[in-house]
């Protein structure tokens, strides 16, 4: 049986802490935003449209009343602008307006200013962070198509984590994320029945219901693993084909999609190498009302 400890733990905090880490990460985006948005005409060279109509405070034509927007000198200065004058209806060329600078100065004009060196620290950590986290901890997946049906919908988005593969190994039961093998890639590619060829790199998700040493036979509806059926209770249905017995080599695994009779899985393309999985399934987070940890392994 799964053993319970420090995984199942993990699994439990992931699940119900990821969509705040999400929202912690990406709020300083946000706020640098919104900060740019109310501070004047100089921030309006960095954001562009970015900032709504009803932010605009402190921008004034001269005459102490807030000019129509958007305000196309300040929308797009100079810096977009072409050296030679326009002749375009109700274009004028300013009267003694200053020398366009470089893009150089325009630079340092920008982080001369100790509030947008604030901002940008504070956006290229957070961004920097979110990647790593990405990289490295955890990252989000959605589900394409029904092939593990009913364990995952189409539209379901799930968090997928990449830690507890460098101290163990994966189990039969596991749900796991993994870029495609040249099996599979070859298999699309000469299949005339597959039509759309342009997701044949993209990751797929599938069961584990082998590991490397596994005897695996497919018949009369039922998935025999070493000779004992298995009790698959997350399955769409039983399998209609027959497969097997068939040895699984050491460091690959056998994955099969929930949804048996649609899915184009191992008993199709062959069997998966463990250096081409990304992670393992932990949750679904999206959306709200499907939220909840994916099963987990099954039986030794």
């Amino acid at each position: 049986m799964a053993r319970a400890g420090p995984p199942m733990v993990f699994r439990y905090a992931a699940c119900f802490l990821l969509p705040i880490a999400f929202i912690i990460i990406l709020s300083p985006v946000f706020a640098f935003k919104s900060s740019l948005c109310t501070r004047g005409s100089s921030s309006y060279v960095a954001v562009g449209r970015l900032c709504p109509k009803s932010s605009i405070t402190s921008l004034s034509n001269g005459n102490g009343r807030r000019p129509p927007f958007p305000p196309s000198s300040i929308i797009f200065p100079p810096l977009f602008a072409s050296d030679s004058g326009n002749s375009g209806e109700g274009k004028e060329e300013e009267e003694g307006g200053a020398e366009e600078g470089s893009l150089l100065d325009k630079a340092k004009s920008f982080f001369s200013d100790p509030e947008n060196r604030k901002d940008t620290t504070l956006f290229v950590t957070s961004f920097l962070i979110s990647l790593g986290i990405r990289a490295f901890i955890v990252e989000p997946r959605y589900i394409p198509s029904l092939s593990m049906y009913p364990t995952f919908l189409v539209g379901d988005q799930l968090a997928v984590e990449k830690v507890t593969k460098t101290y163990k190994n994966y189990e039969r039961g596991d749900v796991v994320v993994f870029n495609p093998t040249q099996g599979y890639q070859e298999y699309v590619s000469r299949d005339p029945y597959i039509t759309d060829k342009s997701r044949i790199n993209e990751a797929l998700i599938k069961r584990i219901i082998a590991k490397g040493g596994d005897v695996v036979e497919v018949k009369d509806g039922r998935l025999f693993v070493n000779g004992v059926a298995q009790e698959e209770k997350y399955i769409a249905e039983g399998p209609a084909y027959v497969w097997g017995p068939r040895r699984v080599p050491d460091g690959m695994y056998m994955v099969l999609g929930d949804n048996r009779n649609h899915s184009l899985d191992s008993h199709i393309w062959g069997f998966l190498p463990k250096e081409n999985i990304i992670g393992r399934a932990i949750c679904k987070y999206w959306p709200p009302w499907r939220l909840g940890l994916v099963e987990g392994p099954l039986s030794s």
